[in-house]
């Protein structure tokens, strides 16, 4: 529950930080338009904007009956750059306990003689893995849930939207030792089991 709150905050954020960018690159933009170009619903590009207004990150200007201009203000171009230092600083810092804890499982697949890798999952952690494996000799293929696990030496959970439930379902099928998780992903190895 807490990477899924996390994930939430982590995307709010990324959305924030993109509405406030736009605004600033654009003040002509649109709800409707700001809307599309997030991919979220029209009510929900709502409440975002009436956020940055409340919290006084951004000024709406009636200029005609149906049309409102939006800018931001100095307090808005202070909190995008903030958001902007902490949303990178997060994503360098899951890069690298990600890469190191890559490193470590690589490392006892390489010992293990375990030359293919499951990876159990896409997204950013699954690219951080692959990166990672070209350093240890060992290849990463994608293993879709219920496939056929032959030829794969171990698997690695790097699901972030359902971890735990993941986990726990290989756990039923694969060799405890031959099945690992990111620490990041905060999986409880004996949960479910």
């Amino acid at each position: 529950m807490a990477l899924f709150k996390n994930l939430k905050g982590k995307a709010e954020q990324e959305v924030m930080v993109n509405l406030l960018s736009e605004i600033e690159r654009n003040p002509q933009c649109t709800q409707r338009g700001l809307a599309q170009e997030f991919g979220v619903a029209l009510g929900m590009m709502n409440q975002y904007l009436k956020r940055c207004i409340s919290k006084g990150w951004v000024r709406a200007s009636q200029v005609s009956p149906r049309r409102i201009s939006y800018f931001l203000t100095p307090e808005g171009f202070k909190e995008k750059s903030l958001m902007v230092k902490d949303y990178l600083s997060h994503s360098l810092t899951l890069f690298r306990d990600a890469k190191a804890q890559c490193e470590e499982i690589f490392d006892i697949c390489q010992k293990n003689g375990w030359k293919k890798i499951g990876l159990v999952g896409e997204g950013d952690l699954a690219d951080i893995a692959r990166l990672v494996a070209q350093s240890f000799g060992v290849s990463v293929d994608a293993y879709s849930i219920g496939g056929d696990s032959q030829g794969f030496g171990a698997f690695l959970v790097v699901d972030m939207v359902t971890p735990q439930v993941t986990y726990d379902f290989l756990r039923q099928h694969i060799e405890k030792h031959r099945l690992f998780a990111l620490g990041v992903l905060q999986v409880s190895e004996e949960k479910g089991v």
